[in-house]
């Protein structure tokens, strides 16, 4: 088949779409029941592929991943939109961070990979984290421009800072609250301590 510059291509066949498409139904039924570390293998034979396949479509468990949290993006991109009409930039970037978190809690184990692909050369999921910084980045600059965010803040460390949020939230040690008062303690800093705590 041409296409209308005159350029032959091959159409891809439509049992090889079905199958791309039911590995990453079944992967997001195993990461959302079993988390991110989910057996490939299973998810190959319960979208009826065998292993080989699904690598020959997605050749490591980040790609998978990856391809996955592209699809969540659309909801995030929308919380993002909705944020950006906020007027108070300070609780704008209250709201971003509070996106972050629940996005980072898709899947059970989400943050682990999510932090290695900053130090992992050609990571899938690098181009995703580098997005979200970039977003982090320009609701920071917003709050600092208003006096609503210390200027020495950085927009990487605030996504870092949402990353570890997330991973608290499953943590063994953490309760009901580790959340939120880590929280506090990004947004205020452990050394800062209240006049009522003082007495």
């Amino acid at each position: 088949m041409k296409s209308t510059d005159g350029v032959q291509y091959r159409r891809p066949r439509a049992d090889s779409e079905r199958n791309r498409s039911e590995i990453l139904s079944q992967a997001e039924k195993h990461f959302t029941d079993h988390g991110v570390n989910a057996s490939l293998e299973t998810v190959a034979r319960s979208a009826g592929v065998g292993s080989a396949t699904l690598y020959r479509h997605f050749p490591t468990r980040d790609a998978l991943l990856a391809e996955l949290l592209q699809r969540r993006n659309v909801r995030i991109d929308e919380e993002r939109a909705r944020i950006k009409t906020v007027a108070d930039s300070g609780v704008a970037l209250e709201q971003w961070l509070d996106a972050l978190e629940s996005y980072f809690t898709a899947f059970d184990g989400l943050p682990e990979p999510l932090r290695n692909a900053f130090v992992e050369e050609h990571n899938p999921l690098a181009l995703t984290c580098e997005g979200f910084v970039d977003y982090t980045e320009e609701f920071l600059s917003a709050a600092q421009r208003d006096g609503k965010a210390s200027p020495t803040a950085r927009g990487r460390d605030l996504f870092l800072a949402a990353l570890a949020v997330s991973w608290v939230r499953d943590a063994a040690l953490s309760d009901h609250s580790s959340p939120r008062r880590l929280r506090g303690l990004i947004a205020n800093g452990y050394t800062r301590v209240s006049a009522a705590e003082r007495s």
